[in-house]
């Protein structure tokens, strides 16, 4: 631009200023440098001004910032203030230029873009070196160089003897800003079940440093750069993205960027008015998965859930659900033994094989046995490609009694588990999908393939380079041809667990090893998805760590699931894989809503609004509706008393349940084989009416998308409040499960906590109609609810009565009981013996009041764990 359009660009800055900012450019003088150093324009009063100018500011950023900056200065001021190192700070963009974080080409380098998203990692604020003053040590004279971003400048000689140094720093005399670096990362209300979030590291600089952190949800405006991957000596032809920031905004945190029209919401009140709204949304709940109604409509209430409460003294009662799912692993999601799998070398063995020669030290479960191994095999990364990953355990488990054979249109063949998983196209890369969800017709992920010969393929290269393959050449999806449902021939199924990714390639398909909630994904408008097993506290909470964001050396502030699902759900598979160490840092999260960190000189509170939905196993391998659930999955009492719903999800054969089963697998099949038949066979006797019968019958009731719209709507604009007829109900259920527990040696059945829940689930059911009052009708669900959970989980099996210490405290009355009683037989019998208690006594005489000896042994284990008891000698007891 020639000088002259310079100075009528400033002036027309100048102008602009005048009639749109002239308020704000006065309060900025009165505030500068101290309280306020920027003035923020807004993109569309720039456009309405003088459509030309804003374009320009578009397409070349840095050159108009610098006018706009220059016109601040020259700007007429009523006070004697110089606003020299004032800037001038944009936001607002249209939205041709708020691409989504993905969306990021080539071609939007070196322009001006806002990126909406969730602060992932943001690093401790730091001064950055602007023009650092060289002294030379020879002849004092000071040289001045300016620094970029790139590596740090030095003096090639001295400006005053023209010597080649020796200089160092002048600090006083250089010249510092505040600097910052965050990691943006894609909420999770712009995802689907199974779409991997794109994130964009964002340089910021001076009074905007500092002003976010981890878990908040932003708009950032700047220009995007391009920094080359590799190192020095090995450097890459491809390049990363990163920003600029000229500004970061702290956006509305609810469900900001859910596009509900007036469509949308007319349909979404035409359901709520319906009378079987609450049957409509069950069978909208994972519909390839039959039954389950009633933890199905819990989840339902979960996605609602309560209202949160702000009270007078600045306190708040959480109107988030927590729910935990304890299931019975079955045969796992397992394999026939003589699959092969891909291994690191590229060689081809049979699972069989693989897991019998790894069983050195086997460690039984109900159904088989696993052991740990360390060996890397191919494995189907987040982003797409194909890396060597580190497998952990084997298991061998016995056959369950259906196996699912698939066939694929290249002729791959696999014999699966009903539960076991595979990838399926999503919107953005693959998703988890069991064998008996997958339907003919559905492609599933696989590693490409070169033919050697007419009836031979191998794997593509999977090797290349130490393991890893581009996305582009390494994986291809093939069309399931034929699901066929047998009994198997063998005894045994196999299976790998994968660590971190949790897949590996079997017959050239990728198969899933771990179960995950993406139903919850697809259907909740804000939601993250992790797995327990192999996660630390910073993974699920928050953490400071030092990795390699930044330089490597800082410490970093960073967001867990947790801190990401703030006002949205958290589905974390496998709690009980984790250890408790890293489980103790969810007490705060779950019940305060919040996370602290303080570590390495950082000091932080993170907020975690969101509802917890956890899934684990029990500790034994099958669940046990006999012994009490503290016995059976290793999660600390603290945490398990903060979930407000407990189920158990068995496994039981009935006659009815799996008659009609079978029946919706097999219409879920056959309604995919018309599909097929139709698309790929052209077959004229399968009509779309057909299709449309069958595909009706294993469709949701309401489409994940409408749903996910309709609970964001009913989040945000409705609030309901008690009837006095609710709130009776609630009350005569607390206080008549409370009243059995006022005899002397009762067990206390039930805590304040789970009245809570009661108005929290009676909350959530009055937000499904879109009511603004709860009527006795949500209060009634609510106690069933409750009261289902309750029989499950909170039932003495010895005495048949409700115990809130089962959950409250890991241990029942009557287990405590026993405990005490134990306890003290052992000090009575050690008093008549020099040597101790002998066991075989104590067995007798616990027999002779009643107590049953393989309690009485799994006591005195408890009583030796915690200590209360010792072993002076062989088959000796003693009290401490």
């Amino acid at each position: 631009m020639a000088q002259a359009g310079n100075s009528e660009l400033v002036d027309s800055f100048e102008q602009f200023f005048r009639n749109y900012y002239d308020n704000e450019i006065k309060q900025l003088a009165q505030q500068y440098p101290n309280e306020q150093r920027s003035l923020y324009l807004d993109w569309q009063d720039l456009y309405r001004f003088d459509p030309d100018l804003a374009d320009d500011f578009l397409a070349q950023p840095e050159q108009l910032q610098r006018y706009a900056e220059e016109a601040l200065r020259l700007y007429d001021l009523p006070i004697d203030v110089s606003l020299g190192q004032a800037h001038v700070r944009i936001h607002n963009l249209p939205e041709t230029e708020t691409p989504e974080i993905r969306e990021i080409r080539a071609r939007d380098m070196n322009t001006l873009v806002e990126v909406h998203g969730i602060v992932r990692k943001a690093t401790d604020v730091r001064p950055k070196i602007e023009e650092a003053a060289f002294e030379c040590q020879l002849c004092g004279t000071l040289t001045r160089v300016p620094q970029s971003s790139g590596d740090f400048q030095e003096p090639h000689e001295c400006q005053g003897c023209e010597r080649q140094g020796p200089f160092r720093v002048n600090f006083d005399q250089s010249e510092f800003v505040d600097s910052q670096k965050l990691r943006i990362q894609e909420s999770p209300e712009g995802l689907r079940g199974g779409e991997t979030p794109q994130s964009l590291d964002v340089h910021i600089e001076d009074d905007i440093t500092g002003e976010v952190t981890p878990g908040d949800h932003v708009s950032a405006t700047g220009v995007l750069r391009l920094e080359q991957q590799g190192d020095q000596q090995e450097k890459s032809p491809v390049f990363d993205f990163y920003m600029e920031g000229m500004s970061v905004d702290i956006d509305e945190e609810q469900f900001e960027d859910m596009d509900i029209t007036d469509e949308d919401k007319k349909t979404i009140y035409e359901i709520s008015n319906q009378d079987d709204v609450y049957e409509r949304m069950i069978a909208s709940i994972a519909p390839s998965i039959y039954g389950y109604d009633q933890e199905k409509l819990a989840m339902i209430l979960q996605l609602f859930s309560g209202v949160t409460k702000q009270l007078p003294d600045g306190s708040r009662i959480r109107g988030d659900l927590h729910m935990l799912l304890i299931g019975d692993p079955g045969t796992g999601k397992c394999v026939r033994g003589d699959t092969k799998v891909t291994l690191a070398n590229g060689q081809d063995v049979p699972i069989r094989d693989l897991v019998e020669s790894n069983l050195d030290d086997p460690k039984p479960i109900d159904d088989g046995w696993y052991d740990e191994i360390d060996l890397e095999v191919p494995s189907l990364q987040d982003d797409g490609s194909v890396a060597l990953q580190r497998a952990t355990t084997v298991w061998k488990r016995e056959a369950p009694e259906q196996m699912y054979r698939i066939q694929t249109s290249s002729g791959r063949e696999l014999e699966v588990t009903p539960s076991h998983p595979l990838f399926v196209p999503a919107e953005t890369g693959f998703r988890a999908a069991r064998a008996d969800e997958l339907s003919i017709g559905d492609s599933v992920a696989a590693m490409e393939t070169t033919a050697n010969s007419a009836d031979q393929t191998n794997t593509r290269e999977v090797l290349a380079d130490g393991g890893i393959v581009a996305a582009h050449g390494a994986i291809e999806t093939d069309q399931i041809v034929s699901i066929e449902i047998l009994k198997p021939d063998y005894d045994w199924v196999y299976d790998l667990e994968i660590e971190g990714t949790h897949n590996y390639v079997s017959e050239g398909v990728i198969s899933h090893n771990s179960q995950m909630l993406g139903y919850i994904q697809n259907i909740a408008p804000r939601s993250v998805y992790t797995s327990g097993k192999g996660s630390s506290s910073a993974g699920l909470t928050a953490a400071a760590v030092r990795d390699d964001f930044g330089d490597g050396q800082q410490w970093t502030l960073e967001a867990g699931a947790l801190v990401l699902a703030d006002q949205g759900i958290a589905a974390v598979d496998e709690l009980d894989k984790m250890r408790s160490e890293d489980r103790s840092a969810m007490h705060e999260a779950l019940e305060q809503q919040k996370i602290s960190v303080s570590k390495a000189g950082i000091n932080a509170t993170l907020k975690s609004r969101c509802s917890l939905l956890g899934a684990a196993n029990p500790k034994y391998g099958r669940f046990d509706q006999y012994e009490p659930i503290g016995e059976q999955i290793d999660l600390e009492p603290a945490l398990i008393s903060r979930f407000d719903l407990i189920f158990t999800v068995t496994d039981q054969p009935d006659e009815e349940k799996d008659k009609n089963l079978a029946e919706h697998i097999i219409t879920t099949n056959y309604a995919g084989e018309l599909t097929t038949q139709r698309e790929e066979m052209n077959a004229p006797d399968v009509t779309a009416e057909e299709i449309d019968e069958m595909t009706d019958q294993v469709d949701p009731e309401i489409d994940a998308e409408l749903l996910r719209k309709y609970i964001a709507y009913a989040k945000q604009n409705c609030h309901p409040r008690m009837t006095d007829e609710a709130q009776e109900t609630i009350r005569d259920f607390y206080v008549d499960l409370r009243s059995r527990g006022t005899d002397e040696d009762a067990a206390v059945p039930v805590t304040a906590r789970k009245l809570e829940a009661l108005v929290r689930l009676a909350e959530a059911s009055a937000r499904v109609r879109l009511s603004d009052t709860v009527e006795q009708h949500d209060a009634e669900r609510s106690v069933e609810i409750v009261r289902s959970c309750l029989q499950d989980i909170g039932v003495d099996p010895e005495t048949g009565e409700f115990d809130a210490d089962i959950v409250e405290a890991g241990t029942s009355k009557s287990q405590r009981d026993r405990i005490k009683n134990l306890k003290q037989l052992i000090s009575d019998i050690e008093e008549e013996y020099d040597d101790g208690a002998p066991v075989d006594i104590v067995m007798e005489r616990a027999e002779e009041v009643g107590m049953d000896q393989s309690k009485a042994e799994h006591e005195i284990e408890k009583l030796k764990q915690k200590g209360e008891v010792y072993e002076p000698s062989t088959d000796t007891l003693r009290t401490t």
